[in-house]
């Protein structure tokens, strides 16, 4: 994996010249005002923004991310209204007038750049198929990943929505029967051998990738228990899966499920891991994780299942896997419910 882009360009080679380009002017004055942020990490984004990416500022990173757009998408930007940062990735959240808001996503690891291409290719293929997602915008060169300056780069409309709110049953009912109708299709998928040699664009370099770290003592009796309980579930079906399904990554406007986000880590494995871990983590945003309430989860997996029946190999996995998760985030006491 890479580590800081250090080597970026002056100032001065960065972008044409005011006097070129006489609306550039405009532009910067507008960026200054444009807020940087990290998503979730406890870390001063100013310095975080130097280290990752090698931009001394978000008026650089700004700078940077226009002339980007204008060469390789053939799109001018109108405002860069956020800059947010996320272990490797960088966000901007811009305004360009010929096509509404969009949201560029720059990942530092330019190792990573196959993988996202594969995912983004996934992506595509599903927004075909009507589900509520992001689909990648192509370059000049009909290209949906862009590798550019050693940095791999998505570019993407901004859906419309709000994070997923947990304590709304109706949002949670509509996010578990959405997530049976990408199952459904994910399984589906030509291309699925894309996904058979991906790694986790996530870790390494040692950046944090949980608000906390789970990892603490944990009660012997029950890692014995979920040992053993594991040791003997049946071999289920792998396909293509989310592998990130939470409440962050969810967006729901008037109880409609509006966007699915963050195919990041998308991946091959079973449907069951991934619905366990969304039962685990659809309660979950940036800071503070804690498990959606009980009736929360029964209600999502009410709903999944209501679109996409269990099998009974899975019905006998899924409290295993469920309890699993609960265990690795230190949730213990739902870990012991799931195995009751």
């Amino acid at each position: 994996m890479n580590g800081p882009v250090h080597n970026h360009e002056s100032a001065d080679d960065a972008s044409p010249s005011c006097r070129e380009h006489p609306r550039l002017a405009h532009w910067t004055a507008m960026i200054g005002a444009a807020q940087l942020e990290m998503l979730w990490e406890r870390s001063d984004p100013s310095t975080e923004l130097q280290r990752r990416f090698g931009f001394a500022s978000a008026d650089e990173a700004g700078t940077w991310s226009e002339r980007m757009l204008a060469e390789d998408y053939d799109l001018r930007v109108v405002r860069v209204d956020r800059l947010v940062m996320s272990a490797h990735n960088l966000m901007f959240w811009v305004s360009v007038r010929t096509t509404g808001p969009l949201m560029i996503k720059v990942c530092r690891l330019a190792a990573a750049h196959d993988s996202l291409s594969a995912r983004g290719a996934l992506v595509r293929w599903l927004a075909h198929r009507d589900l509520p997602v992001a689909s990648p915008l192509l370059t000049r060169e009909g290209d949906h990943q862009l590798l550019r300056d050693d940095r791999s780069i998505g570019v993407q409309p901004v859906l419309l929505g709000d994070p997923l709110d947990a304590s709304d049953l109706g949002q949670v009912r509509a996010a578990g029967s959405t997530l049976a109708s990408l199952h459904t299709q994910l399984a589906t998928w030509p291309e699925a051998k894309l996904l058979e040699d991906v790694r986790p664009v996530q870790g390494g370099n040692g950046l944090p990738l949980a608000p906390e770290d789970p990892r603490q003592a944990a009660p012997s009796d029950l890692r014995s228990r979920i040992e053993e309980c594991t040791s003997s579930l049946p071999e289920l079906p792998r396909q293509p899966v989310h592998a990130d399904f939470r409440g962050a990554n969810v967006l729901a406007r008037s109880g409609s499920i509006t966007g699915v986000i963050d195919f990041e880590e998308a991946r091959i494995d079973t449907a069951m891991v991934d619905l366990a871990h969304a039962t685990c983590l659809l309660g979950t945003r940036y800071h503070d994780w804690r498990p959606m309430s009980p009736e929360a989860q029964t209600a999502f997996l009410e709903s999944y299942s209501a679109r996409r029946p269990l099998t009974e190999e899975e019905q006998t996995c899924l409290p295993v896997i469920i309890a699993r998760c609960m265990f690795g985030l230190s949730w213990w006491d739902e870990a012991r419910r799931w195995l009751a």
